[in-house]
């Protein structure tokens, strides 16, 4: 089964949102973590162009105006002083001022957003003395071969031109699975071991080039079997079809997490707490208009369990 070709450009947005899927591949809808008229995670019916929502130029962030650019970059500076539902004793200190984060990966590092889902706001509250840049790399429809490109090489996104990763020097690089765009390969076993391998290839890459560089893996929300799919433009599966994509899916973000902890290094698991307790997505993290991405509720977990991961292994101090 093919998945073919829609843009979708909505005025008056920064997220000029392209919606392209073919051969197993999983396209990016336009974020909406902060923006008004959010979607009701109770009405599933809600369609996918009910998902375009006008976006403000600014938005305000622990009382900090936020400026959203082109490059998908957002700076929030640091809080004067703590919140006050957070301990004392909790208030930390980052080694240094101002830091950055990149975020890589398909579309469900895209739909996180600008504010990376909110990510530095919660970093903020355990380092209100930081300055935190969120850059999203992330690109809908391409899988983790994409990945590797990007470290090192400029490319184009939505009309836009990018830096490579690298260039930008980030003091954290989150690495997502890449799980909801897999190769269209016959052999699973085989697919998987060539995803494996890409993993390390990147880990690799970031170690030579960024020797300082701290490296957090990410295993996004789980997909549902019984709704994979609906609402998305131009894509109809079978009970049968949905079950099959959805499998292969949750067996890369688990190669994912079994690679992380491997090697060792610092895993953001938004993908265990998605599941039911008979292995199905939640349906509670899942976008109601195509039933693929993130709701809010999804897009919050994801950013808190990569704070987590930064937080809990002290990566920034």
């Amino acid at each position: 089964m093919r998945w073919i070709a829609i843009l979708v450009i909505a005025s008056s947005l920064l997220f000029s949102a392209t919606v392209y899927a073919e051969s197993q591949v999983i396209s990016p809808i336009p974020d909406t973590e902060l923006f008004i008229s959010p979607i009701v995670e109770t009405k599933p019916e809600v369609t996918f162009g009910d998902l375009l929502n006008a976006v403000p130029d600014t938005e305000m962030v622990l009382g900090v105006s936020v400026e959203t650019t082109p490059a998908s970059v957002t700076t929030i500076e640091p809080t004067p002083q703590p919140k006050a539902d957070l301990p004392l004793a909790d208030i930390r200190s980052t080694n240094k001022r101002a830091i950055t984060i990149s975020l890589v990966g398909d579309s469900m590092v895209d739909t996180l957003g600008p504010v990376g889902g909110g990510l530095a706001s919660k970093l903020n509250r355990v380092y209100p003395n930081s300055t935190f840049t969120i850059i999203n790399h992330g690109v809908g429809a391409e899988n983790i071969d994409s990945g590797v490109r990007r470290l090192t090489n400029g490319y184009s996104y939505l009309g836009l031109g990018r830096n490579a990763v690298v260039s930008e020097k980030p003091d954290v690089i989150v690495v997502e699975s890449f799980g909801y765009n897999p190769y269209p390969l016959p052999d699973l076993s085989d697919a998987l071991t060539k995803h494996w391998l890409k993993l390390a290839e990147i880990v690799d890459t970031i170690r030579r080039e960024l020797p300082e560089t701290k490296i957090v893996i990410a295993a996004t929300i789980a997909p549902n079997w019984d709704t994979f799919g609906d609402g998305a433009p131009f894509i109809s599966m079978s009970p049968e079809g949905k079950r099959t994509k959805v499998e292969e899916i949750k067996k890369y973000i688990e190669s994912t997490i079994g690679f992380a902890k491997s090697q060792g290094l610092p895993l953001a698991n938004a993908y265990t707490p998605s599941l039911d307790g008979n292995g199905n997505g939640k349906l509670t993290y899942i976008n109601p208009g195509d039933h693929i991405h993130y709701s809010d509720s999804g897009r919050n977990l994801m950013a808190q369990k990569i704070a987590d991961a930064i937080i809990g292994n002290r990566l920034l101090e």
